[in-house]
């Protein structure tokens, strides 16, 4: 049996689902049992290269499930400091992240969030660096039963992480320009809304939608704009063409988490100023990038 250890956050799981498909090639035969948080089982669960998901609750349970022998090879898709259990008031480390010293503080020196989970897993990089996501017909009927019309543009304004967001005043302002400009409706998505947007155009999804059927209102989308979070990555996977909203964060000036697509910038425009976090970017910068690739049928 083989483990892999990637327990949130959603985005990550979606980032290194490359890396499931070379533990595959690793082991065709082998029985491929995936740890994850409860909350985020259902992108692991769909994807066919794993036979088994372990919904995690706490680190402890799970060192003591790994340091019982009963896998054959563990793959620990984690940083050092990465994993704490706040009941147990413990940390569970990664020997090899510990040993090559990647930790939160400094991951994003190692590449894209793909390169270093491939690094701290001690996993070589498929050939094939472009996430997939494994939408089923169940969630594809979700999103056709919530009647969008053709030509709509997701929008995802909240991320887990304050540092990472732009000021709702500046989305609101965004969504009615898009309405305006473009004739559009505009669909938000996420866990909750902090918009106040009166428009017959604009669709809130937010809370509504489990993580696939996200996925799946994205793919029908012409295009996505909004945070570095899960929904991005989504967004990158289900191959919708991308604005990413992004600034300094932390220790990092800039950085790029996404392979494939958006990673190559073929599928991607990522919109950020040297030295400003997201929340500085101006309404002017992002509405200028997006004149730069969007279509340009405007209201008369």
């Amino acid at each position: 049996m083989v483990a892999v250890v990637r327990t949130e956050h959603f985005g990550d799981i979606v980032a290194v689902e490359p890396l499931s498909r070379e533990v595959r090639n690793l082991h065709p035969d082998a029985h491929v049992v995936w740890f994850v948080k409860p909350v985020f089982r259902e992108l692991v669960e769909v994807n066919p290269h794993i036979d088994e998901v372990f919904p995690e609750f706490c680190v402890t349970q799970r060192e003591v499930i790994l340091k019982s022998g009963v896998f054959d090879h563990v793959y620990e898709l984690q940083f050092r400091n990465n994993n704490h259990c706040p009941t147990c008031q413990k940390f569970y480390d990664n020997p090899i992240a510990v040993a090559k010293n990647i930790d939160v503080f400094n991951y994003f020196e190692f590449g894209n969030l793909l390169e270093v989970f491939a690094e701290v897993g001690d996993l070589s990089l498929p050939a094939d660096q472009q996430p997939r996501l494994y939408l089923q017909e169940s969630h594809l009927q979700k999103a056709a039963s919530l009647g969008l019309p053709q030509g709509y543009i997701v929008v995802h304004c909240q991320s887990n992480f304050a540092p990472k967001d732009w000021p709702a005043e500046n989305w609101e302002k965004l969504v009615k320009w898009l309405i305006q400009r473009y004739r559009c409706t505009v669909v938000e998505v996420g866990l909750k809304s902090n918009l106040n947007v009166d428009d017959p155009r604009y669709v809130n999804l937010t809370g509504r939608l489990s993580i696939l059927e996200t996925g799946a209102v994205i793919r029908g989308a012409d295009f996505f704009i909004g945070l570095d979070s899960g929904p991005a990555h989504l967004a990158n996977a289900v191959e919708t063409y991308g604005f990413v909203l992004m600034g300094t964060l932390g220790n990092f000036e800039t950085y790029n988490p996404y392979s494939g697509k958006f990673g190559s910038g073929e599928n991607c425009t990522i919109i950020r100023e040297p030295g400003k976090p997201c929340a500085e970017l101006s309404l002017e910068r992002v509405t200028r990038s997006i004149r730069d690739v969007l279509p340009s049928e405007v209201v008369s």
